[in-house]
């Protein structure tokens, strides 16, 4: 029992003998990073700014004129989709919106602005597609009205073709698939 105890007793004086000597040993050092002089950088820059692919002034308007019917129709969605939910606009033959039940008051003038305004942004766009294309207006309003009949959800007001083909009537979407 003594040598298992000496033994111990001595493993345990060298381990307490060899951290204190490492530790003792381990001095700290310091590190500089500190430069002679402040580092200097030398920065030149060119801007250049270019406008490509307009010709004049009214294309650059044209264009601008463009987005921004693109942003107001964009910031106006939620407010067409309250009213076509509510029933109060159809989509029609010309690819414009048309109110059908207009509310009486200050909420039935706000809906003639509102519907006014989405009007003549759509025809702005409708416009610019027609030239960017080459084609008739007439055309890209037939494809404007096709496109909002597939994207109008059932129950909402959209403008069909009769079977003669010549007249239209109003009617609420039943299917998603209907046109």
């Amino acid at each position: 029992m003594r040598t298992r105890f000496r033994c111990r007793f001595l493993s345990t004086l060298a381990m307490s003998c060899l951290a204190t000597g490492l530790v003792s040993c381990v001095k700290p050092f310091e590190v500089n990073v500190n430069t002679p002089e402040p580092i200097k950088v030398d920065l030149s820059m060119d801007v250049n700014v270019y406008q490509h692919g307009v010709a004049d002034k009214k294309e650059a308007e044209a264009a601008a004129d463009f987005r921004a019917a693109m942003d107001r129709r964009r910031n106006r969605m939620s407010e067409i989709q309250d009213l076509k939910n509510n029933r109060l606009v159809g989509e029609g033959r010309s690819g414009l919106l048309s109110i059908r039940n207009r509310p009486a008051g200050d909420y039935g003038d706000y809906v003639e602005k509102t519907v006014e305004e989405e009007n003549l942004d759509r025809e702005i766009l409708m416009r610019h597609e027609a030239e960017e294309k080459g084609t008739d207006l007439s055309a890209v309003r037939e494809e404007q009205w096709h496109h909002w009949q597939r994207k109008s959800f059932p129950g909402e007001w959209i403008e069909v073709l009769n079977a003669d083909g010549t007249s239209s009537r109003w009617e609420q979407k039943q299917g998603a698939a209907e046109e």
